[in-house]
This record gives structure tokens, sequence and C-alpha cells, in this order.
């Protein structure tokens, strides 16, 4: 079972996959980090709303809603057009990204 999200775990794979294809762990950072920008615009969104106490807020509606969040702004991440490409395509065009590039295809 693959855990998602940004955790130390991952982060190790990240590393290494970087040291192999730069690129790949590239994508991945980028769109990780859309998911985790539309988690929160979720999130904010949620708490704007005004709520009634028909429905009580419980610990568990709360840990469902959070974990709906954050697939959703998986599920949000990483299209095409999206941020995250966006982000990804202007991080290629750096200086630094190219020289680590070049190296790893070496």
């Amino acid at each position: 079972m693959k855990a998602y999200g940004i955790y130390y775990q991952n982060l190790k794979e990240i590393n290494t996959l970087a040291k192999k294809d730069p690129k790949a762990a590239l994508k991945t950072l980028c769109n990780e980090f859309e998911s985790l920008i539309w988690y929160e615009i979720l999130k904010n969104f949620d708490q704007s709303i005004w709520k009634s106490n028909l429905f009580p807020e419980t610990l568990e509606k709360k840990i469902y809603q959070d974990f709906l969040y954050q697939e959703v702004g998986r599920t949000l991440a990483g299209r095409p057009k999206s941020l995250g490409d966006y982000l990804y395509q202007n991080l290629l065009k750096s200086t630094y990204l190219k020289n680590r590039i070049e190296k790893s295809d070496k």
C-alpha cells in the first residue's frame, strides 16, 4: 500500500528517485505541492460556510472530511495544464536543474 502525502519515507524515496531520474522526482514534488494547495483551499472553503447544529461536529466527521479533502486534492493535482504542470515546466527551465539533469544523464 502506497502512503500518500509528504512523509519522511516518501522524502527518502523522492531523494533516491532524484538521483536516478531528476525529472520524475521534480514532477512528483510538483504534484504533491499542488495537492497540498488544493487541500488547503478545500479546507478553507469548508471553514468559510455557515454550519448549523443539526449535525454536530464530531471528531470522526472532521477526520473523514480531512481525508476526503486530501484525496480530492490529490485527484485534482497532476492534471495537464494544472498548477503543478505549470510549476514543473518553469522549474525545468532553471539552470540549476538543467545542470542536475545533465549530470544524471551522464
